[in-house]
């Protein structure tokens, strides 16, 4: 799928290969608990993750309330022609949220720590974990260039993405809005929904819940 964000950036979205196949593992268990599992979308009165049930300020995600993903740019193979991706990968659900200390490692105007695992070879590093602030403007946190990403783990970065691909990592979440459309978020407020018109649950939905 090609999104839409902020009123005019094409971004193809990618789901890392772990995500995509705990979504499908999710998707086709029919118990009650892998029910539990499958994302949620909130509704529309919670269109900002801010506005979500307990949100805090950290870097925690358990791929049914809230993701971990990123924006890459300068990606010359993507879809929507403007060299932008969206890529959502899978978080540790192991871990819980802790207070904040003098000996957190938590991004800057964290409420919160959560000291979750980087579990996922195409998600987050141990850094982006311990340092996330996506609550903040773009223009004061960490852009990470194609040899970054490769140094904190991320060692085929460059092969999917090319080496002069960068960006910055978000925390992204589902919610619809008052027309019954279905949007997926960032944490500092930027959303997409398809290119071409289409429902997102009906795209996204297919990746994300199996249909």
């Amino acid at each position: 799928a090609t999104l839409n964000f902020c009123g005019g950036m094409m971004f193809q979205l990618v789901l890392s290969d772990k995500l995509q196949t705990h979504l499908k593992s999710v998707a086709a268990d029919s118990s009650s608990e892998g029910k539990q599992k499958q994302p949620i979308i909130h509704p529309a009165s919670q269109s900002l993750m801010s506005r979500t049930p307990d949100y805090k300020k950290s870097s925690f995600a358990d791929n049914i309330f809230s993701f971990h993903g990123r924006e890459l740019r300068k990606i010359p193979t993507a879809n929507g022609g403007m060299g932008f991706v969206l890529q959502l990968s899978y978080a540790d659900p192991s871990e819980t949220l802790e207070e904040v200390s003098s000996s957190s490692a938590a991004g800057k105007g964290a409420d919160a720590v959560w000291n979750g695992s980087p579990v996922d070879p195409q998600g987050w590093s141990k850094e982006e974990i311990a340092t996330y602030d996506g609550w903040r403007s773009d223009q004061w946190r960490k852009w990470r260039k194609c040899s970054m990403y490769e140094d904190e783990g991320y060692s085929t970065f460059g092969q999917e993405f090319g080496n002069e691909a960068f960006g910055l990592n978000h925390r992204f979440f589902l919610h619809m809005d008052n027309q019954n459309k279905m949007w997926l978020s960032a944490e500092d407020g930027c959303e997409g929904t398809p290119a071409d018109g289409s429902s997102l649950m009906k795209k996204l939905g297919g990746m994300l819940f199996g249909r």
